[in-house]
């Protein structure tokens, strides 16, 4: 046998050492069997599997759509999530509407399209991104500021698609799609129950405020999505609050008591998903929000 020198996580070793000690064995056989198990089931996946069982015909796709959101149930219990954002009018084009650096923008709206993804509990593996601008300068910006954003997940490949290399163009122009993917059980759609409490995380904020003010950040959707006690959540974007709950309850055939008094605008652009509904289960409510930087207010309740 010859040596190898393998780096691995601190927690992965971790493991390693636990396992080895409940079994007798040093840590090189734990990790040269499992490498020797992990070999042979790549060997057979060919066999287990076979070609024919990989083919996936359209009509044993299922098609679930909401907002800038396509769900497709495989047959094999997974899911793929698809979703979609676009923006125009911004940049630092001369005719640009909203004057944003470009960096900026791309993390902007990179973050609003892998949001969209990760409140279904899905994992984003991809995101696909075309410009109406040209390559250079705006567009290594723009692709920089999404490769920003989309490295605070990690695991996603990004397709720099088109640009605009025909034309002048005087204003910038963008859509982003994201690839995600999901276990059926795992998929946070469907869950809301009589008696949850309905949040709002993140304030609503359009224009020069999501500059100025901030938004919501990829660590708490993600922190929330991951939540056992949070039963759903839902972007809202440029409809406001009041609008997405009339959402909940078109799709749902339920009813959402809003409380009196609210601090929070439902009637408000919330612009780039600046806001978060999260459906959560009463008695879990003060530990889902401990820790979370964002505002956040009681909405309402599922009745």
């Amino acid at each position: 046998m010859e040596p190898i020198n393998v780096r691995l996580p601190r927690k992965v070793i971790e493991r390693v050492d636990d396992i080895a000690s409940k079994n007798g064995l040093t840590r090189s056989e734990v990790l040269r069997q499992a490498l020797t198990i992990y070999l042979s089931l790549l060997e057979s996946v060919g066999d287990i599997s076979g070609i024919r069982g990989l083919k996936i015909k359209p009509a044993e796709i299922g098609a679930t759509r909401r907002k800038g959101l396509l769900l497709l149930h495989l047959k094999n219990r997974q899911v793929i999530a698809l979703g979609a954002t676009s923006c125009g009018g911004i940049g630092e084009k001369p005719g640009d509407v909203l004057k944003m650096d470009g960096r900026t923008l791309g993390r902007i709206m990179a973050r609003t399209a892998l949001i969209k993804v990760i409140v279904v509990g899905a994992t984003p593996i991809a995101l696909v991104c075309n410009l109406s601008v040209e390559f250079d300068p705006s567009g290594i910006e723009i692709f920089g500021g999404i490769r920003d954003e989309a490295r605070k997940i990690g695991g996603v490949e990004i397709l720099e698609g088109h640009t605009e290399e025909n034309f002048k163009t005087r204003e910038t122009g963008l859509g982003i799609v994201v690839v995600g993917i999901v276990e059926e059980d795992r998929l946070k759609i469907g869950r809301i129950r009589p008696g949850d409490i309905v949040l709002a995380v993140g304030k609503p904020h359009v224009g020069r405020e999501v500059l100025e003010k901030g938004i919501i950040g990829l660590e708490t959707a993600l922190r929330l999505s991951r939540s056992e006690s949070v039963h759903e959540l839902l972007p809202v974007g440029s409809g406001g609050i009041r609008w997405a709950i009339g959402e909940l309850e078109r799709l749902y055939g339920l009813r959402v008591e809003v409380r009196e008094g609210l601090k929070v605008d439902v009637g408000r652009s919330c612009g780039p998903s600046s806001v978060l509904l999260a459906m959560v289960s009463e008695e879990e409510v003060d530990r889902v929000v401990r820790g979370i930087e964002e505002d956040v207010e009681v909405i309402g309740r599922v009745l």
